[in-house]
């Protein structure tokens, strides 16, 4: 690459990787925000809560890469046209194809970034986040040996534990069983720990009562007892295997799933669908490079016209990215619409390239053009002013 290519890709790569890291940031942090009960109720470290919530960037990064990178290409032309660089370089020789260059690199890049992500990366990632949720909100102990906490384990149960000592032994326990409206049970006991055994998880009480009442009476029975097996195994996760849906799927199992699979044969179309979303992704990613291209590398001297190009990628963005998510969701229920799903960012690929060559320029409707161009110059004589 020569120094023009390196400055050129440097500024791109620079503005993709901070249009991405803030986009992701700030979504992540507000998915974060939904598993904030991880440590408010679970009883987990900061640490588990960065880690387990961290495992969902890869697909916000998946999603967002494609925007970033329209928004960062977008930026640079501007930019670079607002400082009568790319002026410059026309007028010096060099063409608009071999100004792109460096962008080109870096769109592909981007494009084979996307496809490692979408094809084992993020569906990785997604599996493990949901071993991490499940095994989190699994751990009994973690739950309810939260001391001085009144804890929901199921509806209707209510747990309370005044202390927890190094050793894990619980005091002062307090347990509210009002599953069955018919009877309610209150156990009380003076410590309690809890075991797991061959037959499930349970609770040991020692030295309390166990007071059963009937709502609408004023009799209650009242029995204490030494020891007392209170059993957890009902709110502990179960032994079988999850199944994993389509998009945790690695490409390998989407292709060839087993006969016997249930995600399979509960909905074969989202496997369809998945395959096609992956594989047709990268050329999305070009698609979106290829609008900003075509629309800002040409070199222009006015801020009216630059305003006015830059605005007039807005439907083609718009349109691009409705009928990108459109046509996937359908091909669940048609896979006569499959060829469609990579058709359409073909033709804007080959529309933008013929277009920078000069073969061909999309016009926008006189009353529409009027409009931004009006829109453009108040625009710039506010900036002015």
């Amino acid at each position: 690459m020569t120094r023009l290519d390196r400055y050129v890709f440097r500024s791109a790569g620079t503005a993709f990787v901070g249009t991405l890291a803030v986009l992701a940031g700030m979504i992540w942090i507000t998915q974060a925000l939904r598993e904030l009960d991880i440590m408010t109720t679970q009883g987990q470290t900061i640490l588990a809560f960065v880690f387990i919530t961290s495992l969902a960037l890869p697909a916000l990064v998946l999603a967002l890469a494609p925007a970033a990178l329209f928004l960062a290409v977008a930026h640079t032309l501007f930019r670079m046209n607002s400082d009568s660089e790319i002026v410059v370089s026309s007028a010096a020789g060099i063409s608009t194809i071999r100004f792109l260059r460096p962008l080109i690199i870096l769109a592909v890049l981007v494009a084979a970034l996307c496809t490692a992500l979408s094809m084992e990366l993020v569906p990785a990632a997604l599996r493990q986040f949901r071993y991490e949720i499940t095994r989190v909100r699994a751990d009994v102990v973690a739950f309810i040996a939260q001391p001085g906490r009144f804890t929901t384990l199921a509806p209707g149960m209510v747990f309370n534990v005044r202390e927890r000592n190094t050793t894990g032994v619980l005091g002062g326990i307090f347990i509210n069983d009002a599953r069955n409206p018919e009877e309610i049970s209150t156990y009380l006991a003076d410590r309690g720990q809890i075991v797991d055994t061959e037959k499930g998880t349970f609770l040991i009480l020692e030295e309390g009562a166990i007071h059963r009442r009937t709502p609408g009476k004023q009799d209650s029975n009242v029995v204490e007892f030494q020891r007392y097996a209170f059993d957890l195994s009902p709110f502990t996760a179960g032994s079988d295997s999850p199944v994993y849906r389509a998009p945790e799927r690695s490409f390998r199992e989407l292709l060839s799933p087993p006969a016997d699979d249930p995600a399979y044969q509960r909905d074969p179309g989202r496997f369809t669908e998945e395959i096609h979303r992956r594989l047709s992704l990268p050329l999305y990613v070009l698609a979106f490079f290829g609008i900003a291209a075509a629309a800002l590398a040409e070199p222009r001297t006015t801020r009216e016209g630059r305003g006015l190009a830059l605005a007039a990628t807005a439907p083609f963005v718009i349109t691009l990215q409705v009928l990108s998510f459109g046509l996937i969701q359908q091909v669940r229920n048609n896979a006569g619409l499959v060829p469609f799903v990579y058709l359409v960012p073909i033709l804007v690929i080959v529309g933008s390239a013929l277009s920078l060559s000069g073969r061909f320029k999309p016009r926008m409707p006189e009353a529409i053009r009027r409009r931004l161009d009006a829109l453009a110059q108040r625009v710039v004589r506010e900036t002015v002013n």
